[in-house]
């Protein structure tokens, strides 16, 4: 009997261990461990800008991108890749792109991925400067008064003509006489150092205002930052104290205010015995105002 007892007890053990309770089928995780959700969406993108454009100047491109992590937007402005973007996540990011003036004339802008056209449009660039000449007076320039304009430059460019709305006094003129125009880095808020020059003829002017252009051969490369514009009369020979003066255009901002940090004159010292000159200092206009100059490539 008690044997019996001990076999019953051993077989409850051994089946009670072995079969456990049912608990349904086993369930399947929704993500394998280690590996990530896989975020499903749609690439959408939208663009807007840039508004008129200047040369030598930039203006903003903003643009929407979602579900586009992993993409590089690239720019291209008339062909030349200026700039790109690689997006970082799915989310919705706000792109935004500097779109530089590299030359006057209805430039294709474009932005695109991977080879796809995400925007495209024609952009106006206009010369850099005050190109109004509907109103306005003129101050005078000659080898012993030169005259000077600042210019804010805000990408890479080259500076192929300069043209100033200006007209000759006297109908008869000096020989070997020119207009002579110089670009200057700024210095301290003054003309500085020369970047390069370039001349024509006093000839070229005429009694009535016209639109004389002044073109550099190579084209002058400059820098984004502040350069002035200097212009003056050049005697090549037989220097005379009396000199061919040119009037040069300006319209007027505020004849109340006084005169701006960018545009400027000097008064030269004179040597009545030789006819020489050297340079004084440069000295704010006597009110507000701006000259018609204009730079473009």
């Amino acid at each position: 009997m008690r044997q019996f007892i001990f076999a019953l007890l051993a077989a409850f053990f051994v089946l009670g261990c072995v079969s456990g309770p049912s608990e349904g089928p086993a369930e399947v995780p929704d993500v394998i461990p280690g590996q990530e959700e896989v975020e499903l969406c749609d690439f959408e993108s939208s663009f807007s800008g840039p508004g008129d454009g200047h040369f030598g100047k930039t203006k903003k491109l903003t643009g929407s991108v979602t579900c586009g992590a992993g993409q590089t937007l690239e720019l291209t402005v008339d062909g030349q890749a200026v700039d790109s973007r690689t997006i970082q996540g799915n989310s919705t990011t706000t792109v935004t792109f500097d779109v530089p003036g590299l030359k006057t004339g209805a430039l294709p802008v474009e932005v695109s991925s991977a080879g796809k056209t995400l925007y495209s449009r024609e952009w106006g660039v206009e010369a850099l400067g005050n190109q109004d000449v509907t109103h306005g007076d003129f101050d005078s320039l000659s080898f012993k008064l030169w005259r000077a304009m600042a210019f804010d430059i805000e990408t890479a460019v080259d500076v192929g003509r300069i043209s100033a709305y200006m007209k000759r006094l006297e109908g008869k003129t000096q020989p070997n006489t020119n207009l002579l125009v110089e670009i200057r880095k700024d210095e301290n808020g003054e003309p500085g150092e020369l970047v390069d020059s370039t001349t024509v003829p006093i000839e070229e002017t005429t009694l009535t205002y016209n639109w004389i252009h002044f073109d550099f051969s190579p084209r002058a490369g400059l820098q984004e930052g502040r350069y002035w514009v200097v212009m003056q009369v050049e005697q090549t020979e037989n220097i005379k104290l009396v000199s061919d003066a040119v009037m040069l255009h300006y319209m007027t901002v505020d004849r109340l205010a006084e005169g701006n940090d960018y545009t400027l004159q000097m008064a030269l010292d004179v040597d009545e015995k030789t006819g020489y000159v050297s340079e004084t200092e440069w000295v704010p206009l006597s009110y507000d105002r701006e000259y018609n100059i204009i730079l473009s490539e």
